[in-house]
């Protein structure tokens, strides 16, 4: 299963995330989910620019390749055994085919797959003008961000949008890294204090 992603984000602090928690999203259901994200020994993932997690909702584990494009993600899906959180280590040979052919069309060696950490969002969602607005608050290595998204099916028109979201509320517009990008920002500046 493979599918475009075209999402617009932006960074915000705790209190326009609160403040708009309990106005927009006051009857939006939570969504607890964790993404555990994966690469090699040799972090040839991170270094081709595209990004590999499994994403665990409470009732189900999805494996996700992020591959970006010219507009917006491409992903590939496959649902996976839950035994292969159990350890750190990944097994070629439980990778969904599809995933497997991507990271080897890209000469990643899929031998040395591990676990290198965990990033959990309470999201909220609702429908707004045409596209999904979703309002994130993620915890991973000691920290956490809150962030605003806008997933649509057309790029130009959703930016637009977008951007009226943001100016009607005040909102100072921050494009973030995107969450795997933070994740392993965060990681590489723990990892690189520890070895000072």
């Amino acid at each position: 299963m493979e599918e475009l992603e075209i999402e617009f984000k932006n960074l915000i602090d705790y209190p326009v995330y609160d403040r708009l928690r309990n106005t927009y999203f006051k009857e939006a259901a939570v969504i607890t989910q964790t993404n555990f994200y994966i690469d090699n020994t040799h972090e040839e993932i991170a270094a081709a620019r595209i990004a590999l997690r499994i994403r665990d909702t409470g009732d189900s584990l999805m494996m996700t390749l992020k591959v970006p494009q010219e507009v917006g993600i491409m992903e590939y899906h496959g649902k996976i055994n839950p035994t292969m959180l159990d350890d750190e280590h990944i097994n070629q040979h439980e990778l969904p085919d599809n995933i497997r052919q991507q990271l080897e069309s890209r000469g990643i060696d899929v031998d040395s797959l591990y676990i290198v950490g965990a990033l959990s969002t309470e999201r909220r969602e609702i429908p707004y003008d045409g596209g999904l607005l979703v309002l994130d608050a993620s915890h991973y290595l000691d920290t956490e961000d809150f962030e605003l998204e806008y997933e649509v099916s057309d790029y130009e028109s959703g930016l637009e949008k977008f951007e009226t979201f943001l100016s009607q509320q005040g909102i100072q517009s921050k494009k973030p890294l995107n969450k795997i990008q933070r994740f392993y920002a965060r990681h590489k500046a723990l990892t690189s204090k520890s070895l000072s």
